[in-house]
């Protein structure tokens, strides 16, 4: 019988996979995409899953609008750039935007174990 796994160790596991799609999904033929705050251009496994929202709000956290690749420079030593950010998912996806998934991670989620199972599943089917 399978050990189940905890809370804890779905959420980091979903993390790995949808961060991987967020980066493959902006990535060129050749693999490669880019900052999507400063334009620096790389490998998709050399960029990181930036978050307009913390990371820290369920409700977004998971939120393919909520997320873009990232260099490590604009999302760990710029705080994720994010005025920025903010104002190129603005453009790309519509005026009030922002305000929306600042609005949607204050939302109450709680995520079940069938729940991070079921996106685990779906993510790693696309990546």
């Amino acid at each position: 019988m399978r050990k189940s796994l905890t809370l804890t160790k779905l959420k980091k596991k979903l993390d790995a996979v949808f961060s991987q799609f967020i980066r493959q999904k902006y990535a060129d033929g050749n693999g490669n995409a880019q900052c999507f705050t400063c334009g620096y251009r790389a490998h998709w496994k050399k960029l990181q899953n930036g978050h307009l929202v913390s990371r820290y709000y369920l409700g977004t956290r998971f939120d393919e609008r909520n997320c873009r690749p990232q260099c490590y420079t604009c999302n760990m030593f710029r705080n994720g750039m994010i005025p920025d950010f903010s104002q190129k998912l603005e453009a790309e996806l519509g005026e009030g935007i922002t305000k929306e998934l600042y609005r949607d991670a204050n939302k109450p989620v709680k995520w079940s174990e069938i729940d991070y199972i079921k996106k685990i599943d779906y993510y790693k089917k696309l990546v």
